[in-house]
């Protein structure tokens, strides 16, 4: 499947009356967790590397991407002028942005992909969305990746996993 790179994620449509959402970036998974919730349109996502909030994903990203207690502690004033930054960009509050809100809201199918060596967003934050999703769920842990980059250290299982996952989203467990 082709990354359009200006999309919010990519629906990939298996009949015209199916769609499912395949994104590319940790912020693009937000969006489709977040829009799955919403729409029932969107029967299943499969989210690599999402967060469960965004406040949560800037203490990460606050705590120099590795130590997020850092980034909930000394470093925290950077996080929360990176969320008052972001509300007076987005005009909506960062409170809003919650994956792991979305996932317990309404059940829909999921498949969520960590890299067990991100230190970006680690694997707590699917690990957590897994814990509250209220439909069908998977939690795959690629060992030894990074952030995103399951498909480029396992693309045939990848491939494997996603297609399978899609042909029949309500069977994940």
């Amino acid at each position: 499947m082709p990354r359009s790179g200006k999309s919010a994620y990519t629906a990939k449509r298996l009949t015209s009356a199916r769609r499912m959402a395949c994104p590319f970036t940790a912020g693009e998974s937000a969006i489709a967790l977040q829009s799955a919730s919403a729409d029932s349109r969107i029967e299943a996502v499969v989210a690599e590397a999402p967060f469960t909030s965004l406040s949560e994903a800037s203490y990460d990203y606050t705590g120099i991407q590795k130590y997020p207690w850092l980034g909930k502690s000394l470093l925290a004033p950077g996080a929360w002028v990176m969320l008052a930054r972001g509300e007076a960009l987005s005009g909506f509050p960062s409170a809003d942005v919650s994956p792991e809100k979305a996932v317990a809201s309404r059940p829909f199918p999921v498949f969520l992909i960590c890299e067990a060596e991100d230190t970006t967003l680690p694997c707590r934050h699917a690990e957590k969305i897994y814990a509250v999703a209220t439909g069908p769920r998977v939690l795959w842990v690629v060992p030894e990746a990074y952030h995103t980059a399951a498909l480029g250290y396992q693309p045939n299982e990848f491939k494997s996993r996603v297609l399978s996952f899609f042909a029949d989203p309500a069977a994940a467990h």
